[in-house]
């Protein structure tokens, strides 16, 4: 094993200082931590511009190689259609992809450096390159685990048939990702399992940042449940208007007084419209004093895949949560202890009146979650382990991929 300090490649299509948002979060503390292990170099591959104080702030932390523009890229003929149907190889998978100029620039630079990162699936394959060397891929949400979820959210028959044959052709490209990339790393070791417990691949958490002191709670009168998250993004928004549609009638019918806050780009827009009592406060630059006053954070996620980082959030925050078991997906924690779980809108609305009628309930959640939180998902806690990932790519005993062969 080398052991100098290792060049790495991180490659994202998120500015690491972008507005605050799961993806975002993620791309950032792990840059940090890549920051403690290695030299890093950034390449970001967009595709929208990138907001240029958001990039400027990047710069200032980190070595910005390059910043590439992602292209629409619609299937040309019924022969590439055809393909992405049936062949798992084919790389096209969201009718996407940077230059040739921007793609050449990138296998120039992958020999150059002891470890490539690169998070998630659609940014590698939008370079169109099969066979990455010495390179780790995080795939944050398993893509057919996204579709599977998709064809039990009510959609109707035909868009849950599209979905299973959706999440069943990315369960074959997925079986082809070991002979594409080093490491996988998945954001649970119930998404490990579900890729067969590979040695190479490694569980990645979501986290959030430990608060210097513990957090103050003050929760206000009347009662406040709290959702935060970006509402333009489809699972927060499918899953909050099923809140407002399904549930908070039944909690407004026991509970006349309550208030519904969501925090988030886009939580200002029509959401509020929808139902009495909302107030939408769009994007918060620090949502602490807000989340403090909240009774409980609501995480009604009813599709998608890897982990919700608001859980970590409200857990780093002593925020009592009620959320659906998918919205709590990858923690590992028990209803009744660290939150309350429901996946019906009665069973949802009953979860969130108990918050709302018993503080002793609330604070004793509250207090186990994060004991939970400062044991298991600090990003320093997570740090050791992007540490051993990065050390399991070098490790010479992987056979390293020789060439690429772009589809």
């Amino acid at each position: 094993m080398n052991d100098r300090e290792p060049r790495i490649l991180y490659v994202t299509s998120h500015v690491p200082h972008a507005a605050s948002y799961g993806a975002q979060l993620r791309v950032l503390n792990v840059g940090r931590l890549l920051s403690k292990v290695g030299r890093v170099s950034l390449v970001i591959a967009a595709s929208d511009e990138p907001d240029q104080r958001a990039l400027d702030r990047t710069r200032a932390e980190f070595d910005v190689k390059q910043v590439m523009r992602v292209m629409p890229a619609p299937l040309q003929n019924a022969a590439h259609r055809l393909r992405f149907e049936l062949d798992p190889s084919f790389l096209n998978t969201h009718f996407s992809r940077v230059s040739d100029a921007d793609r050449d620039r990138m296998l120039r630079m992958i020999p150059e450096h002891d470890v490539v990162w690169v998070h998630t699936i659609r940014t590698a394959n939008d370079f169109r390159i099969y066979q990455w060397p010495h390179t780790v891929l995080d795939l944050d949400d398993i893509p057919s685990r996204v579709y599977a979820s998709r064809t039990h959210a009510g959609q109707g028959m035909l868009r849950s048939l599209l979905d299973h044959r959706s999440s069943f052709a990315w369960k074959r490209r997925e079986r082809l990702l070991h002979e594409r990339f080093d490491v996988l790393g998945v954001c649970s070791a119930n998404d490990r399992s579900y890729l067969n417990n590979d040695p190479r691949v490694q569980v990645i958490p979501n986290g959030f940042v430990r608060p210097e002191q513990p957090p103050h709670r003050a929760p206000a009168a009347p009662a406040r449940l709290g959702f935060i998250g970006l509402c333009s993004y489809a699972p927060n928004r499918t899953g909050v208007e099923w809140f407002i549609r399904d549930v908070w009638p039944l909690i407004k019918r026991a509970a006349p007084d309550a208030r519904l806050r969501l925090a988030g780009a886009e939580s200002d827009k029509d959401l509020p419209s929808m139902g009495p009592d909302i107030d939408g406060l769009g994007y918060l630059d620090d949502p602490c004093d807000e989340i403090a006053s909240w009774t409980a954070m609501i995480v009604p996620i009813r599709i998608g895949g890897g982990t919700r980082i608001k859980i970590a959030e409200a857990f780093s925050r002593k925020c009592p949560v009620v959320s659906t078991s998918l919205g709590a997906f990858g923690y590992e924690f028990r209803s009744n202890e660290e939150l309350l779980l429901a996946d019906t809108a009665p069973d949802f609305a009953a979860a969130c009146l108990r918050l709302l009628a018993d503080r002793n309930l609330a604070s004793r959640l509250a207090e186990n979650a994060w004991t939970c939180f400062l044991r298991d998902w600090t990003w320093d806690r997570i740090g050791e382990t992007i540490a051993r990932t990065v050390q399991l790519c070098r490790d010479p005993t992987i056979t390293e991929r020789v060439g690429q062969r772009a589809l």
